[in-house]
């Protein structure tokens, strides 16, 4: 049976016998605080007449159920709808009730503890339109929409498309209705109700596109409209330049949701947000602006591809949030005051690609997806932050205004349609000239990381030759690939107290060893940067002049580009034990001290921690953390008044801070003793938490800190410090609730990072064997989102040590053998990063 986890060739099936025309959905919203009620109409062709299929369903119960007029029995089983034989031409009526979501999934309903108002929203990527409306719940079924809503007066509703004319019905009830769509798949409408405050703008271009933003009332205050909007149309005229064609849909609504389990979603026109990705409540550096625009332009970007030309199969989905990230980074860059985004991408997302690109588990970046329990799983680095690396590499193969003109002539050829791979090929080939067919095989249909080094030959000062050296991935196990890479090679020398880029030569590089011809003869420099620009994706290393010069002048390199390529060479050393952790943290530190790029101090201060707990050897532990403690106390005290370093590192200190002084000054701190900090209820909680799972504060302190903040954050914040006391008494509830309690998505995550921490390493190991004890049993009763956080965020990742890669080993093996494909990778991935630190220890000794 289909259920909730439809296979592709189910789909496949399915669309050789249906092609649908529209959707009508008749929304109640004022049924009760558990179900909904919803009529859909669905027309639709019937291209074998006489053949039978069904429709997703996920439900309490079916009222009603109708097709071309006449009753059936829907064989409802909570998930699925079976049809009787179909006619040419097809009408079903389904009414039934549906169950609201506190999981993310779905229609999710929350109440603010603000003010008591009930908010609600729809998550729908992959497969989850179905849990709202009775629908053929694929990509490439698309159809038009006619939504419709019964609720509260005093709500706000919105949906892909304008509200077209609304009616009081009394009670204190309205009904509305909205225009209907243009052609567009299930996954990406939406419906987002409740007591929402807006504010309104338009953007003037190829057309005239009306703008909102729209947020919680009690939260409304926070909103930064000015610079949402300014990043908002700066994206509008990039992209309507760039891709050739204008905004394709009407309106374009920014909502900030609250209990979102993603950053955000493309929604046709009605792009819903976490809402601390678009709004910041208390203070944030430069890097969250970034992260906003870059996150703000990446779903902006979907609207095009991907709402507008769609996957036919969630096999492309890579392609579409490659492109997305590509495209945003690349449009922040260009077309925003933020143009060191770049920088960002470095630090942060293209450091995430090498780790899940090195596990076990590592897949190539177009790969098949049997059904949605695959692509679950799949919205990792790899579709993400590598493929977008790979974009890269492909513009800089097949060049800019080449890639420029095959995505222009790909969306006018498949606008409204749907397509795979091959279709965006075609255009890219046509428009260059070019056969990627082996590009393709070898950077789309492989798996894993090359790694780059300079082979130096001197004659006296200067290159008799440089060459680089390409290596097989290490993982997946027996790779043989060495791919092309088009990218620049970078000299930088000290010239007084800075490190300066001489020079740097484009260059094609293939096979295992290609000499960089235009260096010979040249004065040898100081630091060889292999891949400077950032063009292509591979691991980077360096020669033993090179790295003396990081450890001397990483700092003074006046590239912030440049520097977060070696900060992630360092990083990605440390992780595979070639640099021990010991070593890591003092090139690190000096280097930290003079660190002008935020997005790079945040990812260093992340990197230290996890050296911290993870690599450095036990042995080792407790001098470097007093060491990285004192540094970046000593960091903190020089920090420019009302800075961004001066808000990071005040953070990191709090979350490294060991000795009893340090305990005391975080209280100091939290009573202002910083000039130009201010503690403002974000940084108050934490700081806050930093010192609850040191035992400097306790349960009273909670009481005190949420009687002080009685907002949604601080019912969350506080679930997480309940869960931070070092005690097994609390640490014992915290668990039980997590795996047993019926919470919301946000409180069970917050949650979960509060009981496994670690400082607290000697009372969660009493944990490990309950963790692999409850694992089933938790898979089996919550849902897919809260069910993978469970087994991602619980995993004893800080019991470090070969019993706990056995216990996991035996999981895999026995208790585990036949669970789901997504929960065994869950425990493989999280047993790969315990062995990879296990070696870094290793080489810490």
């Amino acid at each position: 049976m289909p259920g909730t986890n439809i296979k592709q060739v189910e789909a496949t099936e399915r669309s050789a016998i249906i092609k649908v025309a529209s959707y009508a959905i008749d929304l109640d919203l004022t049924t009760g605080a558990e179900n909904f009620r919803v009529k859909t109409t669905v027309k639709f062709a019937g291209l074998k007449p006489g053949a039978t299929t069904y429709v997703d369903c996920v439900g309490a119960r079916v009222i009603s159920a109708k097709l071309n007029g006449a009753d059936f029995d829907p064989r409802f089983d909570g998930e699925t709808i079976y049809l009787p034989a179909l006619a040419a031409e097809n009408i079903l009526e389904i009414e039934h009730d549906g169950v609201y979501s506190n999981s993310g999934e779905g229609l999710h309903r929350f109440v603010d503890p603000a003010d008591d108002e009930v908010y609600l929203y729809t998550q729908f990527e992959t497969g989850d339109a179905r849990r709202m409306y009775a629908c053929f719940d694929q990509p490439d079924q698309k159809a038009t929409f006619a939504i419709s809503t019964i609720t509260p007066n005093h709500w706000e509703i919105i949906s892909n498309y304008a509200i077209e004319s609304t009616k009081d019905l009394g009670s204190k009830k309205k009904f509305t209705q909205f225009a209907t769509s243009q052609v567009i798949s299930t996954y990406v409408t939406a419906i987002v109700a409740g007591a929402y405050t807006s504010v309104h703008d338009e953007y003037k271009g190829e057309k005239t596109i009306p703008l909102g933003i729209y947020a919680r009332k009690s939260f409304f205050k926070h909103v930064d409209a000015a610079n949402i909007f300014e990043v908002t149309k700066q994206g509008f005229a990039y992209f309507e330049k760039t891709f050739g064609l204008a905004y394709p849909f009407g309106k374009y609504d920014q909502i900030a949701v609250a209990e979102y389990n993603w950053g955000a979603m493309e929604n046709v026109g009605c792009v819903t947000f976490h809402e601390d990705v678009l709004i910041f409540r208390s203070k944030v550096t430069e890097r969250n602006y970034v992260s906003r625009a870059t996150t703000i332009h990446h779903e902006m970007a979907h609207m095009w591809f991907g709402d507008l030309v769609t996957m036919q199969w969630w096999n492309d989905l890579w392609l579409n949030e490659s492109f997305a990230e590509w495209a945003s980074y690349q449009s922040v860059s260009e077309s925003t005051k933020y143009t060191e985004a770049w920088t960002e991408f470095n630090s942060l997302r293209k450091n995430w690609a090498y780790r899940v690109d090195q596990l076990t588990t590592t897949h190539p970046i177009a790969t098949e997806m049997e059904d949605l329990d695959a692509v679950r799983t799949n919205f990792d680095g790899i579709s993400y932050a590598k493929g977008a690396s790979v974009l890269q590499q492909l513009v800089a193969h097949v060049g800019r205004d080449n890639f420029i003109t095959g995505l222009r002539r790909y969306f006018a050829k498949h606008a409204f349609g749907n397509t795979t791979l091959k279709d965006l090929i075609d255009q890219l080939e046509a428009a260059s000239g070019r056969d990627l067919t082996p590009w393709v095989a070898t950077w789309l249909r492989t798996a894993g990381v090359n790694t780059l080094r300079p082979v130096i030959a001197l004659n006296g000062d200067t290159y008799a030759s440089l060459s680089i050296k390409q290596e097989v991935p290490t993982m997946p196990v027996g790779s043989t690939e060495l791919r092309p890479h088009r990218l620049h090679v970078g000299l930088f020398d000290i010239q007084g107290s800075k490190l300066v880029r001489r020079t740097s030569v484009e260059l094609d590089v293939a096979g295992a060893l290609t000499e960089v011809t235009a260096f010979t003869g040249q004065k040898s420099a100081d630091l060889v940067l292999i891949n400077d620009k950032d063009q292509t994706y591979a691991k980077l290393r360096f020669d033993e002049r090179s790295i003396a010069t990081m450890k001397s002048h990483l700092g003074s390199l006046d590239d912030s580009l440049a520097r977060g390529l070696i900060w992630a060479s360092l990083w990605d050393s440390c992780r595979d034990g070639e640099l021990s952790a010991t070593d890591y943290i003092a090139i690190a530190l000096p280097a930290l001290k003079n660190e002008t790029d935020i997005s790079i101090v945040s990812a260093t201060l992340g990197q230290i921690d996890t050296a911290l707990w993870a690599y450095a050897h036990p042995s080792h532990r407790a001098a470097l953390r007093l060491q990285v403690a004192t540094a970046i106390e000593s960091f903190l005290d020089v920090a420019e008044s009302g800075s961004d370093h001066q808000l990071q590192f005040a953070k990191g200190f709090a979350n490294t801070a060991i000795t009893p002084a340090q305990l005391e000054r975080i209280k100091s701190i939290l009573g202002g003793s910083i000039t130009g900090l201010t503690i403002d209820a974000e940084l108050r909680w934490f700081l806050f938490i930093c010192g609850v799972k040191r035992g400097v504060f306790g349960p009273a302190d909670i009481e005190k800190e949420l009687a002080l903040d009685k907002t949604a954050h601080g019912k969350q914040y506080g679930a997480m410090a309940y869960a931070q006391i070092p005690s097994k008494d609390a640490k014992a509830k915290a668990f039980s609730s997590i795996t047993t309690d019926d919470l919301s998505n946000t409180i069970h995550s917050y949650k979960c990072r509060g009981f496994n921490d670690p400082l607290h390493t000697e009372i969660l190991s009493e944990f490990v064997d309950q963790y692999f004890d409850v694992l089933l049993k938790v898979w089996q009763t919550k849902g897919y989102e809260i069910a993978e956080t469970t087994a991602t965020l619980l995993f004893p990742s800080w019991v470090i040590s070969e019993a706990t890669v056995k216990k996991a080993q035996y999981w895999l093996d026995v208790t585990g053998k036949d669970a789901s494909h997504a929960l065994r990778r869950t425990i493989l991935e999280s047993r790969d990063a315990m062995v990879r630190a296990l070696k870094a220890q290793a080489a810490d000794q």
